[in-house]
């Protein structure tokens, strides 16, 4: 009996360790903000993979919410930073049995996928999303701006949301990417291609 418990223990450390070898977590790069006619937009590159297990849970048509948040704030030596923008984008992927899809929704907008790697693709495009209006902020001040995507996973069912806490593999987010940010002039009068 105790080599039994000894064996089915060392199966499930050995799952345990290859789910936590496949946890990656979210990445950003090339964060920028780009001038608009009357506002600022937000690039960046993002490199996520899904877990084993997530891939699993979208496959039996659970869907997996992705929170992608925005700040930015002026610091102010006598009080709390001002934080002038706040937002967020809640992206979505679910799997439609019937049609054999993906169905990926970006805010209001929301498309179709063949594939997961696709519906993935769509979730990590972060181009010309529009954060911050032009009236907000000042040129020539320095700003302090923040961003990072996290799986939000108090949208899971509750026994998914236990398995969450216990499991690395399924607390996909990334780190706050911070970085400042010195508008030289209002967006409308950049030239195009000008970098913030």
């Amino acid at each position: 009996m105790r080599q039994l418990f000894n064996w089915i223990a060392k199966i499930f450390l050995l799952i345990a360790t290859v789910s936590f070898a496949h946890a990656n977590d979210i990445t950003l790069s090339n964060v920028r903000l780009t001038p608009l006619e009357k506002s600022w937009a937000l690039n960046a590159d993002v490199q996520l993979e899904l877990s084993p297990a997530l891939e699993q849970l979208v496959n039996k048509g659970v869907t997996l919410h992705f929170v992608t948040e925005f700040q930015l704030s002026k610091k102010r030596w006598y009080w709390l930073d001002n934080k002038i923008v706040d937002v967020q984008r809640v992206s979505k992927i679910s799997y439609q049995a019937l049609t054999n899809q993906y169905r990926v929704t970006l805010g209001t907008f929301s498309l179709t996928a063949a594939t997961l790697k696709q519906a993935l693709a769509a979730v990590k495009t972060i181009e010309d999303w529009m954060v911050l209006d032009a009236t907000a902020i000042e040129s020539k001040q320095t700003y302090q701006a923040a961003l990072r995507i996290r799986l939000d996973t108090n949208q899971l069912a509750k026994p998914f949301q236990v398995n969450a806490i216990n499991s690395k593999s399924w607390n996909l987010q990334s780190d706050w990417h911070r970085f400042d940010f010195a508008p030289i002039a209002q967006p409308a009068s950049q030239a195009p291609g000008a970098q913030p």
